[in-house]
């Protein structure tokens, strides 16, 4: 015989179970999941797929091969375009057996379950759009001033510099006034290519405003290197053609202009960098276009920023 539950004890259980769930700052909760389920129906493994608009993930497996023979498999619909399936695996057939006497109380589980992965679900969703900008994929401001003070310890601990490369568009203000907002895009979305395509994987490029970058180059031996990546980045990116329109062939080139500062002799905090930053942008676009500019205080005492 399966084991036999006082209903009001399973379903304390359960709630209290989706509870700590749902206030778990976990951002897995896959486990969790598991044990309960091993803790009251005795499976032997879990596996739980995602099926979004069509295209199935597995999002947990524990199982071994050898020791998957036995499934109940249960489906559940969370939205138009999204569903969970469970598959609870069994060693032997016998505890296949038992539970499938009396399936209510695991099917009652896994709906109230497939919820919390749900919730989880949008969490990590909403968390993604959060530190995420949406057009170029790149991380945004949200993001840095999340994970920036770990940076600058890894920096300090090792002894290594920090490059910070502002980069901004050239004249972009006269793109959206001769194109489109659209056409703005296009430019934008095609130097978040090129900065992504032209720098180390440990590196990181961050939106920091509608048209705007930086680019942080982590572990900088000299700072020669920092200025060489910003016009190896300038000269790649005048050469890229933006199409206007499709059906003439028209097509935009553009140039960027690069402000660079470092970590830590230009500052100590991410505010003071990125001021400086600013400052060097302002005054490599002051000197034309396609320059790169290395922020220094006796050179940039005389700017007048306003």
């Amino acid at each position: 015989m399966g084991k036999t539950y006082k209903m009001s004890n399973f379903y304390e259980t359960i709630t209290q179970l989706s509870h700590n769930l749902s206030i778990s700052e976990k951002q897995e909760i896959f486990d969790d999941i598991f044990e309960f389920l091993q803790s009251n129906f005795h499976i032997d493994a879990l596996k739980i797929y995602l099926k979004k608009n069509g295209i199935s993930s597995s999002v947990f497996d524990n199982s071994d091969e050898e020791n998957s023979k036995f499934f109940y498999t249960y489906k559940t619909k969370l939205t138009n375009s999204l569903e969970l399936t469970f598959g609870i695996i069994f060693k032997n057939e016998n505890k296949l057996d038992d539970l499938k006497k009396d399936t209510t109380n695991i099917n009652i589980s896994l709906d109230i379950l497939s919820m919390n992965i749900y919730t989880k679900h949008l969490e990590n969703t909403i968390s993604d759009i959060l530190i995420i900008d949406l057009l170029t994929g790149c991380y945004n401001r949200t993001y840095l001033n999340h994970y920036i003070r770990s940076i600058f310890s890894l920096a300090l601990r090792e002894g290594k510099k920090i490059a910070f490369l502002k980069i901004g568009i050239d004249h972009f203000k006269a793109v959206l006034d001769e194109f489109n907002y659209e056409i703005g895009d296009r430019v934008i979305k095609k130097l978040s290519e090129v900065l992504k395509a032209g720098i180390r994987d440990s590196d990181l490029v961050i939106k920091v405003s509608n048209d705007a970058f930086l680019v942080l180059l982590q572990n900088i031996q000299e700072e020669e290197n920092a200025l060489f990546v910003a016009n190896k980045l300038i000269d790649t990116f005048k050469k890229e053609k933006i199409v206007i329109n499709l059906d003439t062939g028209q097509v935009l080139m553009k140039t960027i202009c690069v402000g660079i500062t470092f970590y830590p002799k230009d500052g100590e905090d991410l505010d003071t960098i990125i001021k400086k930053s600013d400052i060097a942008i302002r005054e490599a676009k002051n000197k034309g276009r396609s320059i790169a500019f290395v922020f220094s205080e006796d050179e940039t005492s005389k700017i007048e920023l306003f």
